[in-house]
C-alpha cells in the first residue's frame, strides 16, 4: 500500500511543480490537464475499465470545486497570481484531475487489499482525500500560484481548505455511489 502512496505522490509532486511553475501560462496548463486527463480516459476505455463513477466523479468534483473557487476568491478568501481573470482557465481540470487520482489511488488499494473492512476503506479514502490535494497544493503555493488569507494555515493551506475539500469529496461519493444503485437496481 506505501509503494501505491508513495507512487501516486510522485505523481502529485511533478504535477505540483508543473503547475506552479507554468501557472501564469494559463492556456497552456489546462491543455497539458487536457492531455493528461484524456489519455487516462483513453487507456480505460481501451482497457474497458473506464465507469460512470470515475466521468461523473470527475465533472461533479469538478464542477462543485469551481463553484467553490469562485465563491472563495469572490470573498477574498484567497487569489490566484500572474492570471488576467478571476479564476484561471485550467481550474476546472485541476479539481477534475484530483478526483481521478485519488479514485485510481482508491481503485488500487482495494485491489491490493481487497479484504479491507470498511472501517479502514474510509478511513483510507479520507487520508487520501486530505493529503493528496493538500499535498498538491503545498507545492503550487510555494511555487507562487495562489496564496490564501485564512488562518490556521499548514504550508500555506488552510485547514478549513482541507475540510472543505474532504467536504465535497464526501458530497460527490455519495452523490455518484446513490447513481450507481440506482443504476444497479434498473
Amino acid at each position: 500500500m506505501l509503494k501505491i502512496i508513495l507512487k501516486n505522490s510522485i505523481k502529485l509532486t511533478i504535477g505540483g511543480i508543473t503547475l506552479g511553475l507554468l501557472h501564469h501560462y494559463d492556456w497552456f496548463v489546462a491543455l497539458l490537464l487536457i492531455a493528461k486527463i484524456g489519455h487516462t480516459y483513453y487507456k480505460r476505455k481501451k482497457a474497458n475499465t473506464l465507469s460512470i463513477k470515475l466521468v461523473l466523479g470527475f465533472f461533479l468534483t469538478a464542477s462543485l470545486g469551481l463553484l467553490a473557487e469562485y465563491l472563495g476568491t469572490e470573498f477574498h478568501f484567497w487569489e490566484y497570481h500572474d492570471i488576467n481573470t478571476q479564476l484561471p482557465l485550467w481550474l476546472f481540470f485541476a479539481w477534475g484531475a484530483a478526483f481521478v487520482i485519488i479514485y485510481q489511488t482508491e481503485e488500487q488499494i482495494m485491489e491490493l487489499k481487497p479484504n479491507l473492512s470498511k472501517r479502514n476503506q474510509s478511513l483510507s479514502l479520507l487520508f487520501l482525500v486530505a493529503f493528496f490535494p493538500t499535498y498538491g497544493e503545498i507545492i503550487a503555493i510555494q511555487l507562487g500560484t495562489w496564496s490564501y488569507y485564512m488562518p490556521y494555515q499548514i504550508l500555506g493551506v488552510p485547514i478549513v481548505a482541507i475540510v472543505a475539500l474532504i467536504a465535497i469529496h464526501a458530497i460527490v461519493n455519495f452523490i455518484v455511489n446513490a447513481f450507481e444503485k440506482k443504476i444497479a437496481n434498473r
